[in-house]
């Protein structure tokens, strides 16, 4: 899966005056190595830089022009000892994540027979923490980032940071829906919307259902039948499917999507219970459609749950999928848990073509319909709740690091994995729980603990590693 967005990096070169009279090669040497870093940082979006700051007068004038730049992140890049105020007038101006770039091109050098020039070369880890020090007394955020450009750690960990400045700027524009009501009773299904206001300046886009119905009536045959090949290209059939299924799937599907397209919708929770067949059935049939509508950016999660909808929106963007579950069971002798979740998923991060099943029961739900089978890739996923509880203002993350262990999962409809999680079960499940989350979660794929941070920080939550 590929990344839906490029970060706008803003960068900036620091050095020191003083020292280009003293030592004339050392600023073409430093230069050089910041040329290389530019190089490296355009494999991973559009760089933004300004020339050398190597003053407090060039410090403003950097400042100038970030302030009028629409960048998602600013890295600041010392390639000799520099003085402060070579950065603090632009860090008074900047409300994007700010990264302290403590690196180097060499990862070692001959001390001994260096000279000053040398050493001086060397010597950028010096005022990191006079940087350190000013970003904390302006009461900015920030990162350090530390290594050689022979690093790949180095480079993945820019690269994850910029990727997920990048998404909280996408997510800031995008429209976020609930279709019908959340699950009876379900305390953490609601949603603060004054919180999404504060957020992205939108509040909840909410449909009728009644312009689902509307939708499936207008459908066409020709629709109904292209459906159809999408769906066979997609996934395997239970011997329980039969064509009336898959055509009633077919035509619920070009409803959503007419529906999501009329309000430019990105990510969406649904769920109504249906005071007659035809109702309760354009939902309990909508495994296909919801599931294809989240592999094609656009993830939509059952029981009304939009905050996990937004979640998964977000590893949407970073290229990761995203997947809606939640915790099924736990199992001590293998060390490990169950989740999953019933009705829509994203087949995007299946290992295989996914299974469809008749269910003649949806559990805890009316109506019934065709469900979904399918082992997920193994390897490193990230979990990701975002939550409300216990956050005054905006929204919080909770997430961790697993890895998706292959082994025997339930074969019900449902989409499910086993988790291998990095502490023990119960200290786990204790320290997730005190954190305030819901009771679903997102995952996505490979390890996006930095992108979430940066992510986080920049959209002005709150966020916990567990």
């Amino acid at each position: 899966m590929d990344a839906k967005i490029t970060p706008r990096i803003g960068l900036v070169p620091t050095g020191h005056r003083m020292y280009w009279d003293q030592f004339p090669g050392l600023k073409e040497r430093g230069l050089s190595m910041f040329d290389r870093l530019r190089a490296e940082l355009s494999r991973v979006g559009q760089v933004v830089d300004v020339p050398l700051v190597d003053n407090d007068e060039r410090g403003h004038e950097a400042a100038e022009y970030f302030r009028k730049e629409q960048v998602d992140i600013l890295l600041i890049y010392p390639f000799c000892y520099a003085t402060g105020m070579c950065i603090a007038p632009v860090a008074r101006v900047t409300d994007v994540p700010v990264v302290l770039l403590n690196a180097h091109e060499d990862a070692t050098f001959d001390y001994k027979n260096a000279d000053t020039e040398t050493f001086l070369h060397h010597e950028g880890f010096c005022c990191i923490p006079e940087y350190a020090g000013t970003l904390v007394s302006l009461g900015k955020k920030f990162a350090v980032v530390t290594g050689h450009f022979g690093q790949d750690s180095l480079w993945d960990e820019l690269r994850g940071r910029c990727m997920g400045a990048a998404a909280a700027r996408a997510f800031r524009g995008l429209r976020f829906g609930v279709i019908g009501n959340t699950y009876t009773n379900m305390t953490d299904m609601p949603t603060d919307e004054h919180r999404l206001l504060k957020s992205t300046g939108r509040l909840l886009i909410r449909p009728e259902v009644g312009e689902v119905e509307e939708a499936f009536d207008d459908v066409t045959a020709a629709e109904i039948g292209d459906m159809l090949g999408q769906f066979r290209e997609m996934y395997r059939l239970e011997s329980n499917v039969l064509d009336e299924h898959l055509r009633l799937s077919a035509r619920i599907a070009v409803a959503y999507q007419r529906v999501i397209e009329k309000y430019d919708i990105s990510a969406f929770g649904y769920f109504w219970w249906g005071q007659n067949e035809k109702i309760t059935q354009l939902r309990a049939q909508s495994a296909l459609a919801v599931s294809r509508l989240a592999a094609m950016g656009w993830p939509g999660v059952t029981e009304g749950d939009v905050k996990t909808a937004m979640a998964m929106k977000v590893f949407d963007l970073l290229g990761a999928g995203g997947m809606f579950l939640e915790f099924f069971c736990m199992d001590y002798e293998g060390d490990f848990v169950i989740v999953g979740h019933d009705g829509p998923s994203n087949v995007n991060m299946a290992s295989q073509k996914p299974l469809l099943r008749h269910l003649d029961v949806h559990h805890g739900k009316t109506g019934h319909g065709i469900g979904i089978d399918f082992e997920v890739r193994p390897g490193p996923v990230t979990l990701l709740n975002l939550t409300q509880f216990g956050e005054s203002d905006t929204f919080k993350l909770i997430y961790t690091v697993a890895e998706v262990v292959p082994g025997d999962v339930y074969e019900i409809g449902n989409p499910n994995c086993r988790l291998m999680l990095g502490k023990p079960i119960p200290e786990f499940i204790n320290d997730w729980c005190q954190q305030g989350p819901t009771h679903h979660f997102a995952m996505g794929l490979d390890d996006r603990s930095l992108a979430v941070e940066t992510f986080a920080q920049a959209m002005g939550f709150s966020c916990v590693k567990v």
